[in-house]
């Protein structure tokens, strides 16, 4: 089964809403496109782990997409880099079943 990255983004992107909280407003622009990256990195990561690739090195790819994101919206925000991983943290873990059911491993 494969991830549909559209729809994995805008459950990212209302979950984004709710674990930022007030800081939302600050962080939706960065944050929405952040999560479309995401949505798409972790339906190729998928891809590449139903073809065959370590399912750890699968981990430790989404960990650095993840990394990355928090870098770019602490970066080009005044939210703290604790508030922003804390969120993105909140975000994967309202996602985690949907993608490791899609992938049928466990990557988040």
């Amino acid at each position: 089964m494969s991830i549909d990255a559209s729809a994995l983004a805008q459950q990212m992107i209302g979950a984004g809403a709710q674990a930022f909280g007030p800081n939302w407003r600050e962080a939706k622009d960065l944050a929405k496109g952040e999560f479309k990256t995401l949505a798409r990195r972790i339906k190729e990561i998928g891809r590449l782990a139903a073809g065959g690739l370590d399912a750890e090195l699968a981990k430790t790819l989404l960990a650095m997409q993840k990394n990355v994101a928090i870098q770019i919206i602490a970066g080009a925000t005044t939210l703290t880099l604790l508030a922003v991983e804390s969120a993105i943290n909140a975000v994967f873990d309202v996602i985690k079943s949907t993608v490791n059911t899609a992938l049928g491993i466990t990557l988040l």
